[in-house]
């Protein structure tokens, strides 16, 4: 309704009402093995982040997947997404539920190398991960993590199927389960060269207080075979090292064999990402790093991981756009037009990418000229956010200005222009009565009936003496 223009502070503040919603952090998924000749379901946790714009992810499969899913997606979650401390990269979790526990993870007897006659083996490596790389956003690198019996599996895939997956982590694994194995494997593993591939081992205690590894190792009784036979092999794989394999392997005398499960997933994926974190991060923050350079440390350190992982790998989007908006706040805007360049040449099919570089060099225009010059209402949105975070009343757009650019929309036939403009309107300045009365008017004209008598209503709620919402109302209401 009312069109005057000038400029006032922004103050902008989401806050979401949470409370009584659902929360999901996976999905069920199933798929047919003809291998198994069976059903299966498996539990798919996607990175929260994931926006369908091209993003990969490494995938973690989890044994055992119904006990261990919400710890292990809890885990991966803290460790990939702790702001700037990132020790791990964000992972799709799948975790595998078993029809026949023992029956699928204790491995039948075999010669090194072949395969043939262990259906779970053959379903993981022919029909599960096929699957899961075509139905979900998957880069090409895999983590295996089993617990008890599945850290049985682990160990002996990485064994028997080193090329399967880049790392893997075997929580207590219950390597005597079967008397011969692990004379077998440690033998079989020997003759197997690995090339940039990662196993950790944790072991919990399983045998009284008060006994130490050295007399463990020395028990030849059928209670000390468990822990006996994890130290057996985790020591002879770990002095084998000219095979490629990072081998590490950590004893946990106040874990049992249980609550081993997560200290040992959490130093698991700590260890075999030990490269992962970016050391010189917050150098891009000093003062006398100048923008051409705070961007090659970013590149470089991606460079690096890109090596690591075997696939190339770029800043996230996201992430990187949060960059900006700090850079921003610090009023370092050379370093944030440089990064905002980095994000639409990783992501040149992104408009949020290609406007937040516009609405950078932006801010350093009047408010006036900048409402001259786009003309965009994705443009406006964006620098309406960033203006709003630097709540520098020189820089940023009134209710007012984006009041009369909504009416001069109309005024040019864009009225769905119109109406993304008054609705941001609504969304920065929501206890104002002239922007639910100005929304109400442009959803009329869209021909929104219901929505627009919300509008109208709120605006009266607002002003009890707005007589040109009661009018409008009334009209609607006939």
């Amino acid at each position: 309704m009312v069109r005057s223009f000038t400029f006032l502070s922004v103050l902008l503040v989401f806050f979401s009402a949470a409370w009584g919603r659902d929360f999901s952090i996976g999905r069920y998924d199933t798929l047919r093995s003809e291998i198994l000749k069976q059903k299966r379901a498996i539990i798919v946790h996607v990175p929260p982040g994931y926006r369908g714009r091209g993003e990969r992810y490494p995938v973690l499969y989890l044994l055992d997947g119904e006990s261990h899913f919400t710890k292990i997606v809890g885990i991966v979650d803290f460790l990939s997404r702790t702001a700037g401390n990132e020790l791990v990269p964000e992972m799709i979790v799948v975790a595998i539920v078993h029809n026949d526990r023992e029956r699928e993870l204790v491995p039948p007897p075999y010669e090194a190398g072949k395969t043939d006659k262990d259906g779970f083996a053959r379903f993981l490596e022919k029909e599960l991960i096929p699957y899961v790389d075509a139905q979900y956003p998957t880069a090409p690198y895999r983590v295996f993590v089993g617990h008890s019996l599945g850290g049985l599996r682990v160990v002996n895939t990485v064994v028997y199927q080193p090329g399967l997956f880049n790392a893997a982590i075997a929580l207590d694994p219950s390597l005597g389960h079967v008397r011969t194995w692990v004379d077998r494997a440690v033998d079989d593993f020997n003759k197997v060269s690995y090339s940039n591939r990662s196993l950790y081992i944790a072991i919990g205690m399983t045998m009284p207080n008060g006994m130490d590894t050295a007399v463990i190792f020395r028990d030849t009784s059928s209670n000390a075979r468990h822990m006996r036979s994890i130290m057996k092999f985790s020591y002879n794989a770990s002095r084998k090292a000219n095979n490629g394999l990072d081998m590490n392997w950590q004893y946990y005398p106040e874990e049992s064999h249980q609550s081993v499960v997560f200290k040992g997933t959490y130093d698991g994926l700590v260890s075999i990402f030990s490269w992962y974190k970016n050391d010189h991060l917050y150098d891009i923050f000093k003062p006398d790093v100048n923008a051409t350079d705070a961007v090659k440390i970013m590149t470089d350190y991606y460079d690096r991981l890109s090596g690591k992982m075997g696939y190339k790998m770029s800043a996230p989007e996201q992430g990187i756009s949060e960059l900006i908006d700090y850079l921003l706040y610090k009023k370092w805007y050379d370093k944030a037009q440089a990064f905002a360049k980095l994000n639409a040449r990783n992501y040149p099919d992104s408009k949020e990418a290609a406007e937040s570089v516009r609405a950078v060099a932006w801010l350093l225009k009047p408010p006036i000229t900048v409402l001259l010059e786009t003309r965009s209402v994705g443009a406006v949105a964006e620098i309406c956010r960033l203006q709003a975070k630097l709540a520098e009343p020189e820089y940023n757009i009134s209710e007012e200005a984006i009041n009369a650019l909504g009416y001069e929309m109309i005024g040019q036939n864009k009225v769905a222009d119109a109406e993304v403009l008054l609705k941001l309107n609504v969304d920065l300045y929501p206890e104002s009565y002239n922007v639910y009365d100005s929304y109400g008017e442009v959803l009329a004209l869209l021909g929104k009936k219901a929505e627009a008598i919300n509008a109208y209503r709120r605006s009266v709620e607002l002003n009890p003496n707005n007589t040109n919402a009661k009018r409008e109302l009334a009209k609607l209401q006939q």
